[in-house]
């Protein structure tokens, strides 16, 4: 009878624990809010909770909004990135070339996701697509000004969440990443809304 119960007993308790086995999810990581010493800069940074780091804004400024400089992995940090990509980021590239504002943040040793900072007319970036058969969309999942970019096999080849008519950041990726469209569009959104307010 206490082998009975005792089987039981066991039987019952992994059910139960079963449930509570780790999963594949990432752990959200958050940032302690505070300044940080910025390489180049005299004045320092503002880390926000969500690891985004504000960099100092220009006295000549017109307006109140932040405003999105050319460091994009000072700005964009890992944790930030894989908070809103649901994917652990092991490590962050800047380019290998002056004059590039990217960056690419690696899931492995080869796949990564990009996220590139332009300063050239949108309108432009969509008439090309377009002459090259490829379909433009304004996805409304995507809480800001956006192209969403389908190649003509369905598949998805870019997405500019849009700053201004001059200046929009484009989301790249390694041809091999096995991300679903549904991730990259969700992907878009969340950094969206993280950035929706910035120029």
């Amino acid at each position: 009878m206490k082998k009975l119960f005792l089987v039981l007993t066991l039987l019952i308790s992994s059910l139960i624990l079963s449930g509570c086995t780790p999963t594949n999810k990432i752990a959200i990581t958050s940032c302690q809010p505070g300044q940080v010493t910025l390489a180049g800069y005299g004045d320092p940074g503002q880390r926000l909770a969500n690891c985004f780091v504000q960099y100092p804004g220009e006295p000549s400024r017109s307006d109140k909004n932040y405003h999105i400089v050319e460091d994009i992995c000072g700005q964009f940090t890992p944790e930030f990135i894989s908070n809103i990509l649901g994917k652990k980021i092991i490590q962050a590239a800047e380019p290998k070339t002056a004059g590039l504002y990217n960056c690419s943040y690696y899931i492995d040793d080869e796949n990564y996701v990009m996220l590139v900072l332009d300063y050239l007319p949108i309108e432009n970036q969509k008439k090309g697509h377009e002459s090259m058969g490829r379909k433009v969309i304004k996805d409304s999942k995507i809480p800001m000004e956006n192209m969403v970019i389908y190649q003509e096999d369905g598949q998805i080849n870019s997405i500019y969440l849009i700053l201004s008519d001059n200046k929009f950041i484009s989301i790249q990726r390694s041809s091999a990443i096995n991300l679903s469209a549904d991730e990259l569009i969700t992907f878009a959104a969340n950094l969206a809304n993280e950035i929706k307010d910035y120029q």
